[in-house]
């Protein structure tokens, strides 16, 4: 019975050790697994996820975690194209792919894909736009506009050269810390739009992937230049942009066809596809009505048009009030497509006697009509 006792013991033994060492040899195996396949380090990615549409100092540490649902969100879900698809040109095709590539179109070089480094010129105001590219087709170009202290800057950048591996694209934009109509302030405004043009002909009559951001200038005098982010993963500027268009298109549609199907086959559709958009900017100005000289500039769809109001008080005297006001008149064709009800637009307004608290105020709507003017107040 001893015997019997001693011989079970040594086999319960066994079996423990067995399973032991059968548990270790699983947990290497297990993090093995883990560490090949599921570790992400930071230094793999090199662009920063922001919260949405905000400007800070770039010296600031910036978190680096990758959130993958959010990556392929629907707001980048137009990104996705057939990439084998070419464009056959006429002599009317190349003359409109052309038009969009003026004296200011750019290919992306290593400064420009990881630049950090600065302009050196005192006299300069630099907005540094990081661009995420993470989710963006490398075809086509970005058209990048902005309005950075009372000047317009126009970009275009060509993707065909860009190094794939990169996720981010540093673009800096310069203007003159000081003109005739404003001086450079730290609470000025500006804004950056960037449309993404992956085939102009094909993409002519839609609605482009593009992002705008809006903020406030750094210290004109900083040695570090203002940060400007576009395409962050969560950004809803094309997605509102996309909804409104989207519902405009069907409304369109449902009006075609319900007047297909009438007896009266001369009857047009009450919503008229106009060429022409019209926007009318309101500057109030009770609280500086000893403004000398300002200047007012729209955006849309990457075509900026301004006007300057070199005597202000003349004007205020003529029409017994405090407000000035500009329509500014745009054709629907421009570099980069044709304007769509959803497009966003900008205007701001400049003026060294807007001060305080800011030079330089900006404001931003969805268009909404054609035909009537699409009316913004700015300040």
């Amino acid at each position: 019975m001893k015997h019997r006792l001693f011989s079970i013991n040594k086999i319960s033994i066994i079996l423990v050790v067995v399973s032991i060492l059968f548990f270790l040899s699983w947990s290497n195996y297990s993090y093995s697994i883990q560490n090949n396949n599921n570790e992400i380090k930071d230094d793999e990615f090199d662009y920063i996820f922001d919260p949405g549409e905000y400007i800070e100092d770039e010296n600031k540490e910036q978190e680096k975690n990758i959130n993958t649902n959010k990556i392929n969100n629907q707001d980048n879900l137009a990104q996705h194209s057939d990439k084998s698809s070419k464009i056959n040109n006429t002599k009317e095709d190349v003359n409109l792919v052309n038009k969009s590539h003026t004296k200011n179109s750019i290919n992306p070089t290593y400064e420009d894909q990881n630049s950090d480094y600065n302009i050196n010129d005192k006299d300069k105001v630099v907005v540094k736009t990081r661009i995420n590219v993470a989710n963006i087709e490398k075809v086509g170009f970005l058209s990048i506009a902005g309005f950075i202290n009372g000047q317009e800057v126009l970009k275009n950048v060509t993707l065909d050269n860009f190094d794939p591996l990169k996720q981010t694209l540093n673009v800096n934009l310069a203007v003159d810390k000081e003109t005739d109509i404003i001086k450079a302030g730290d609470r000025d405004e500006f804004f950056v739009c960037a449309y993404h043009i992956r085939d102009l002909l094909k993409e002519y009559n839609s609605m482009p992937y593009f992002d705008c951001d809006e903020g406030d200038l750094l210290g004109p005098d900083t040695a570090t230049p203002t940060i400007s982010r576009l395409f962050s993963p969560n950004s809803l500027v094309y997605l509102d942009s996309q909804n409104v268009f989207n519902n405009s298109s069907n409304k369109y549609t449902q009006l075609l066809s319900t007047n297909n199907d009438n007896s009266n086959g001369n009857q047009q559709p009450t919503e008229k596809n106009e060429e022409k958009v019209k926007i009318k900017i309101y500057v109030p100005l009770e609280d500086r009505k000893d403004t000398q000289k300002l200047k007012i500039a729209v955006m849309i769809k990457g075509e900026i048009k301004s006007a300057i109001i070199d005597n202000v008080q003349e004007e205020l005297n003529k029409l017994g009030g405090y407000t000035i006001s500009r329509t500014f008149t745009f054709d629907r064709d421009t570099n980069i497509g044709k304007i769509q009800i959803g497009d966003r637009y900008h205007a701001c307004v400049s003026s060294t006697d807007l001060n305080p608290p800011e030079g330089s105020e900006c404001e931003k709507r969805i268009l909404k009509n054609f035909g009537r003017e699409n009316v913004l107040s700015v300040r």
